[in-house]
């Protein structure tokens, strides 16, 4: 699924602005003819201030507050650090910003800019009802067990970013010795391990600075898409996470000896190590990945070399950077 864009959505609305040169009175003269609930103030074509209608009139409420600001500049009312939001940033990641806010400004409108100049407003009422559209039209391809994001959309995902050039890298992230540990425990405690990679995963992808998508391709697959220069970190910390949670899923016999006894495919008995976490990750830094079916070919590689090693790591493609073609193991 594109990502949709603030802007996308605030096109139609340019809202009611006012020259940073007006007093408060005329402020209170437009609140009273228009049934609006904020005025962006403007300063040669970029955003001042805001002013809220019921902070407005809270303040001119207030014992002398009429006589105090009515004649004077917007200045002495506006909020001159509201949020201001780029055009094209994501509705996802404005939403998260816009509810980080203090307590008095959670529900101030959002101003919008393109090219560093005003472009309009949203409230936060219909930046929410877009948000909740938007989780809508993504639940109806999730994972029924995570709740994650699903195949068609990963592919969406992929394809916008080669699309509009911007360097990321996949993460594709897999459970090894999983089908041991779902064959002796049990489907019920097979699922708990699935969302517990899933939390792990959400839990990672939100500390990174950039906007991080977390997806789950089925079973115990997943997929990570993350800004390039993000992606050796993320694997560290979600193989630093995940093994340190994982224990708590084993009993305390099979945590002991480091291993399940069960069955292999050829019924005999084997010992199995305890469940880990391999990655590969994929990049488009070097701008030579034109498709995303190239970037599955290439970790299905990746991770068969991963799960050759013991325990959780990661494994980047570097095939691109170094003249030999050789993989990184971390």
């Amino acid at each position: 699924m594109k990502p949709v864009k603030i802007g996308d959505i605030c096109r139609e609305n340019r809202g009611v602005t006012v020259p940073i040169s007006v007093r408060t009175k005329n402020l209170v003269d437009i609140f009273n003819l228009k049934n609006i609930q904020s005025i962006v103030v403007l300063e040669a074509e970029k955003a001042a201030g805001l002013v809220m209608r019921d902070k407005l009139f809270y303040r001119l409420g207030s014992r002398f507050g009429y006589n105090l600001y009515m004649q004077k500049n917007v200045k002495a009312v506006m909020d001159s650090k509201p949020l201001i939001i780029d055009f094209d940033e994501s509705v996802l990641k404005v939403s998260k910003i816009a509810m980080r806010r203090s307590q008095e400004k959670i529900y101030d409108s959002i101003i919008i800019t393109k090219n560093n100049k005003y472009y309009g407003i949203m409230s936060i009422k219909d930046l929410l009802i877009e948000v909740s559209e938007l989780k809508i039209k993504t639940a109806r391809n999730a994972n029924p067990l995570t709740g994650l994001p699903g195949n068609l959309t990963i592919e969406s995902e992929i394809k916008e970013k080669i699309k509009i050039g911007e360097k990321f890298s996949v993460l594709y992230l897999d459970l090894d010795n999983f089908k041991a540990y779902n064959d002796s425990y049990g489907y019920h405690k097979g699922d708990e391990v699935i969302n517990y990679t899933a939390e792990v995963l959400n839990n990672c992808a939100q500390k990174m600075m950039t906007d991080t998508f977390v997806g789950h391709i089925g079973g115990d697959d997943f997929v990570i898409i993350t800004a390039a220069v993000d992606d050796e970190y993320l694997a560290e910390l979600i193989i630093e996470k995940f093994d340190r949670g994982i224990i708590n899923f084993f009993k305390n016999k099979d945590l002991l000896r480091g291993y399940i006894v069960c069955l292999d495919r050829q019924h005999q008995i084997v010992n199995t190590p305890l469940t880990s976490i391999s990655i590969a990750i994929v990049s488009n830094s070097d701008g030579k990945l034109e498709n995303h079916l190239e970037i599955s070919d290439r970790a299905a590689e990746l991770k068969k070399k991963a799960k050759e090693m013991s325990g959780s790591n990661f494994i980047k493609d570097r095939r691109m950077e170094k003249t030999n073609g050789e993989f990184e193991l971390c």
